[in-house]
């Protein structure tokens, strides 16, 4: 099929071209039931979107659930082995909408690398999701933030012991909020040196052709100084794939420190205003559903690429037939498939709207037996 014929939507034609992009790496797609034991979800709702899930209770008294997420349901599936286990998937997912506050199915699709995985399939992930942005993207002006978790999760073990503090000084990382990063480590008496890297580190933005010497300059720590290495030796990878002008080192973007341990991204195209893409290492995952290995994987928001819109130069099809009561069936038939057999699509009607775009129209009002 010609994707610029018109007969598909920009969602699905971008779909299909995802998943040309995973087959071509050599990912297999994963294919999932549509509902899951709801005690998969439970002990995992603070990685999910949202902890609002839809169940209901099966024919053997099983509580079940629509799925919320496909990552949590490939880790469950995922055996072992020496090697790596990849996968892409395209799934629906139920989720409430934070506009209507109504449950949505919503066209989720990524990939997952699993098992014993290095530089390279970390490396093979990021570039798969700066390919994925460009595929997305009409216009090509796409960025994808990086950064480290285990640079934070770093930073954060230095600062304190509090569970329920890091989160709060990772959160006004997020938010990339000075006063109130601060704050927080001035009541939670975080030593003056830590409470300035923390600050110096929420004001990183940078991009993959600065000088990281001063980015090394912050680590205080062994485990920040692997961390920030390995993030200078991906940045560097992925240079040499000449792909460097759409990375940014940003670090607001770790929101969640429960879970990542190494890389985390998220990409942005510029049609539209909020990211599409995020993902990154997350061996911390993966060893808490008791799991060995490490794992690296994204998702796309694909419901954000209804969005996009339809092209310009979309038609209703190639050929509109209009006919009466007095045409015969068997003329239009017959005309019907001599315009199918040159490849056209056709659509037949008694009238056609004036709004309907079409290639030719062909009247065959009147044409009897």
């Amino acid at each position: 099929m010609n994707f610029k014929d018109g007969t598909i939507k920009k969602d699905e034609e971008i779909m299909l071209r995802l998943r040309g992009l995973y087959h071509g790496y050599g990912y297999k797609p994963f294919k999932m039931s549509r509902f899951e034991e709801y005690d998969l979800y439970a002990k995992n709702k603070d990685f999910l979107v949202s902890g609002d899930i839809l169940t209901f209770t099966d024919l053997s008294g099983k509580l079940l659930a629509l799925k919320p997420d496909v990552t949590l349901s490939i880790i469950k599936n995922y055996k072992g082995g020496s090697g790596a286990y990849k996968v892409y998937y395209n799934e629906n997912v139920y989720r409430p909408d934070k506009g209507t506050h109504e449950f949505k199915e919503i066209m989720q699709s990524g990939v997952e690398c699993i098992g014993n995985i290095g530089m390279y399939e970390e490396c093979e992930v990021i570039r798969m999701a700066l390919q994925s942005l460009s595929l997305i993207s009409e216009s090509g002006n796409y960025i994808l933030d990086i950064a480290s978790a285990g640079m934070l999760n770093g930073l954060l073990e230095a600062a304190t012991a509090d569970e329920s503090v890091k989160k709060l000084l990772a959160g006004m990382i997020n938010a990339k909020n000075i006063h109130g990063l601060r704050e927080v480590c001035a009541e939670y008496s975080v030593s003056g040196g830590t409470a300035e890297t923390l600050v110096r580190l929420a004001e990183v933005s940078m991009t993959a052709f600065d000088d990281f010497s001063e980015l090394k300059k912050l680590c205080i720590n062994r485990e920040m100084s692997e961390a920030c290495e390995n993030l200078i030796n991906v940045t560097e990878i992925l240079k040499k794939c000449g792909m460097a002008e759409h990375i940014n080192i940003d670090f607001s973007i770790l929101s969640d420190i429960n879970y990542y341990s190494g890389i985390v991204f998220r990409g942005y195209i510029e049609e539209l205003p909020k990211s599409i893409l995020s993902g990154g290492r997350y061996d911390k995952l993966l060893a808490r559903m008791g799991k060995k290995g490490g794992a690296a994987g994204f998702a796309i928001y694909a419901d954000m690429l209804e969005r996009l819109g339809s092209r310009s130069n979309a038609s209703d099809c190639d050929a509109a037939i209009k006919y009466d009561s007095a045409t015969a069936a068997a003329a239009i038939l017959e005309t019907v498939a001599r315009l199918q057999n040159d490849g056209k699509s056709v659509c037949v009607m008694r009238d056609i709207p004036t709004d309907y775009i079409c290639g030719e129209v062909i009247d065959m009002c009147g044409e009897g037996k």
